[in-house]
């Protein structure tokens, strides 16, 4: 009875034990390329988009457990993986739109900086259910960068 008993006990150990292992790792952080983000909502984006950024954090912390020490750019994704501004790069390509035209130069992150972004973004929270690439024509329209 007793073996039994502590059997199952180091089995439950070893068990628990894996399971904190697997969970206090780095996850893989996903990312979305456009042709993946161009079909989503508004809602879908922005889920795509939290999910990037909270996983470059939760792997800047894990880094942070294993080292004592933070990279220089403190888990921060660039522009070039952060779902939002991967869409907004294809709509403007696909529309002849220069990055410049919008382009916040003045920020490190200059498409997520810009007035298209915020017009974009602020006619997504509005309506959620509408495909995000119409919001940002709406967005376009909006800041005279595209002509109906």
């Amino acid at each position: 009875m007793k073996r039994s008993v502590v059997a199952a006990l180091t089995l439950c150990a070893s068990a628990a034990g894996l399971a904190a292992f697997i969970w206090s790792g780095p996850s893989e952080i996903r990312l979305y390329t456009a042709d993946e983000l161009a079909e989503l909502t508004c809602e879908a984006l922005g889920e795509r988009h939290e999910e990037v950024i909270f996983a470059y954090h939760n792997a800047e912390l894990a880094y942070y457990r294993q080292t004592g020490a933070f990279h220089d750019d403190l888990g921060i994704p660039s522009e070039d993986v952060v779902p939002y501004a991967v869409l907004i790069k294809r709509f403007l390509r696909d529309h002849e739109i220069s990055e410049t035209d919008i382009a916040d130069t003045s920020s490190t992150t200059p498409i997520l900086s810009s007035d298209f972004y915020y017009a974009a973004s602020t006619i997504c929270a509005t309506n959620p259910s509408w495909q995000a690439t119409d919001a940002m024509r709406q967005a376009a329209l909006n800041l005279g960068l595209i002509d109906e």
